[in-house]
């Protein structure tokens, strides 16, 4: 992009108007010219822009000691959604979002047996959620550990696919009042994976923690063998007979009994990768991250336990968003991919520092 030609630079500061008033919420015109570094004149410009196209709107007036009240301006959520969309082995999940990221619908929907079929089913949902409505969709994100390119291209709107634990990340963010910097995230369901300073670490999975489980790549005592949902539902069958989904072994005796053992492999690979990382904490998010209060106890005095002193304040978080993260960050994503162009922005800081 040629940040020398003046439609270009009006388009950046547009899109960080848009995106400083979502971030912020209730911002003047003086507090963006302020925060964004545009003189006044060109910040009012830009906001009546945006309020004349329908994507902002005043909300009130702030009272200042001295001189005229303030007009407060925030994004007008009328002005259009984005799809969020999970695709998942048994069900998947459907969601519009508003322009600040509030799941408007949400729907369940199968799988069904075939590509075809769960396009079909796909349709219908998409029809069902977006019924009688006569706004403008942005896009949409596609959540899938496998290859979704053929879903995302049927969708009548532009998507993207991204990775399930990318998606759980994000709505952990949006959640949490607190900066997430140094945090290494563990995404715990049928597989465990990793995510850090925003690169999913796949390899997580086959770090050595033990001596005495085969792992799928062939190798003996990955992490993986021990705390996935594949390792768990195995062993449950094996040991008990039993073919349970991931709600139900978190909800039996036998199942927690068998979590709470494998606990201390868990905690080996979080000490591993936090030294490695440099991470300063970590949180578990995904299906099998519900775990009783206890268990994130004992978690963390073993993971300590096994860190130098210096890192004695690392702490191990349970997830905020819970199982609705990935719908979350499903919207999110396609919020700050398609309106708010959030990963542009954030390039071009990057350019700014060279």
């Amino acid at each position: 992009m040629d940040f020398s030609r003046p439609d270009n630079a009006r388009l950046i500061n547009r899109l960080k108007t848009l995106l400083a008033i979502r971030e912020k919420k209730n911002m003047t015109r003086a507090e963006l010219s302020r925060e964004l570094l545009i003189n006044k004149v060109s910040v009012s410009e830009i906001v009546d822009t945006l309020i004349k196209e329908g994507l902002v709107k005043e909300s009130g007036k702030l009272t200042i000691d001295s001189g005229r009240p303030a007009t407060l301006l925030d994004i007008d959520v009328r002005a259009g959604k984005v799809i969020g969309l999970v695709i998942r082995e048994k069900g998947c999940l459907i969601a519009a979002s508003d322009l600040k990221g509030k799941i408007l619908r949400l729907e369940r929907f199968p799988r069904g047996k075939t590509p075809d079929e769960l396009k079909e089913n796909l349709k219908s949902s998409l029809e069902r959620i977006l019924r009688n409505e006569n706004v403008r969709i942005y896009g949409a994100v596609v959540v899938s550990d496998e290859d979704a390119e053929d879903i995302a291209a049927s969708l009548p709107f532009e998507s993207i696919c991204i990775r399930e634990t990318e998606a759980q990340v994000l709505a952990e963010q949006r959640r949490c009042s607190e900066e997430l910097d140094g945090m290494l995230f563990l995404h715990i369901s049928d597989e465990i994976s990793a995510y850090y300073e925003g690169k999913e670490l796949r390899e997580f999975s086959h770090l050595r923690v033990g001596t005495d489980k085969a792992c799928t790549c062939g190798a003996v005592g990955c992490i993986g063998a021990y705390f996935s949902g594949n390792a768990f539902k195995e062993e449950m069958e094996r040991i008990y007979d039993k073919v349970l989904s991931a709600r139900e072994i978190l909800s039996c005796e036998e199942g927690r009994a068998m979590i709470e053992k494998n606990l201390k492999m868990l905690a080996i690979s979080i000490s591993q990768a936090a030294e490695v990382l440099g991470a300063k904490s970590a949180m578990l998010i995904g299906e099998y991250s519900n775990l009783e209060d206890e268990a994130y106890a004992h978690l963390n005095e073993m993971t300590i336990s096994l860190l130098p002193s210096w890192k004695n304040d690392f702490v191990v978080y349970k997830s905020i968003a819970g199982d609705g993260g990935a719908i979350e960050g499903a919207c999110h994503k396609a919020l700050d991919h398609f309106f708010y162009k959030k990963q542009l922005l954030e390039s071009l800081k990057v350019l700014e520092l060279y």
